[in-house]
């Protein structure tokens, strides 16, 4: 009876330490999957830069265009809507200043401008983009902005 008490203490120790281990590995790569996720995320968040910047290159010049060159330009569009669509129904979107203010936890200002008769950190204009996970209400890239400072 005590050699199998001791056997079955063994095999208990045994079993526990390969639980652990196995625990540690699960951790390892779910924190592998969740930086991968974020990477993938900034691409993104960076292919959709390039076709708001193709956009407003875009906008101007756009009456001129002939028949061939206005498909493209939809074509294109079309390829934006998809990348937001899927972004969205994965719970991750632009981030709204509905007040059009300038929340520190939201954005970075990259530059301020005197505008008399305005208040301060009021945005002037976005340069790049935020996105936030609402989802988990994380702030996955903070949008770059121009705000109001007068002095």
């Amino acid at each position: 009876m005590k050699k199998e008490k001791e056997f079955l203490r063994k095999k208990f120790i045994e079993f526990q330490l390969k639980i652990d281990k196995l625990t540690k590995a699960l951790q390892e790569q779910e924190q592998a999957f969740k930086i991968k996720g974020k990477e993938q995320d900034i691409q993104l968040f960076e292919i959709l830069d390039a076709f708001e910047n193709l956009n407003e290159n875009i906008k101007d010049k756009e009456k001129g265009f002939d028949k061939t060159t206005r498909m493209l330009v939809k074509n294109i569009r079309s390829i934006q809507r998809k990348i937001t669509r899927f972004l969205e129904e994965n719970h991750k979107c632009r981030i709204e200043f509905p007040d059009n203010k300038a929340k520190m936890e939201y954005c970075e200002v990259v530059e301020t401008k005197e505008k008399p008769g305005m208040e301060n950190e009021t945005i002037l204009s976005v340069v790049k983009t935020g996105y936030i996970d609402r989802q988990q209400n994380i702030v996955l890239r903070k949008a770059k902005v121009i705000t109001v400072l007068n002095s």
